[in-house]
């Protein structure tokens, strides 16, 4: 009798969770302004976080995009690591002059805000065909087109 009852009450737990529901959720447009990024007129707090509606599109360029953008970051974040990496590395007791010491810092700042630029710029790419194919209308809508040149 209890096996039953065990057997009945997991059984019903399926049905009675909403998790296992689906949902369909309409795509929002992705706006950039600067380095900060706005989903659905909403301010996002990273650009990790788009990733979520970017990958829902499974789009081979965009997916690209990301696994650039993706590489850039970690680029930057090992960059970051390089003065501690010299540092540590050079032998006890060794002078360190101060240009010597500026040049290290300063190298590596410039070189990790030009990752950070590098990663936005793949970004951008990734958001901009996102953009495209969510707001392009279907082949079912009747619109008209006008074009013109000035000279």
């Amino acid at each position: 009798m209890k096996k039953i009852l065990l057997l009945a009450a997991m059984s019903a737990i399926p049905m009675i969770v909403s998790a296992q529901k689906y949902r369909t959720i309409e795509l929002k447009p992705i706006a950039k302004q600067g380095w900060k990024y706005f989903y659905d007129l909403k301010p996002v707090s990273s650009p990790v976080a788009l990733e979520v509606p970017l990958i829902s599109l499974q789009d081979d360029e965009i997916n690209r995009y990301l696994k650039a953008s993706r590489t850039w970051s970690t680029v930057g974040a090992v960059i970051t690591l390089a003065p501690i990496i010299y540092f540590v590395s050079l032998p006890k007791n060794t002078y360190i002059d101060q240009s010597t010491f500026w040049l290290v810092i300063g190298g590596t700042i410039a070189a990790q805000l030009g990752c950070e630029a590098i990663k936005h710029a793949k970004l951008e790419k990734a958001i901009d065909r996102y953009n495209y194919l969510i707001l392009q209308p279907s082949g079912r809508s009747l619109g008209l087109q006008l074009t013109w040149k000035f000279l």
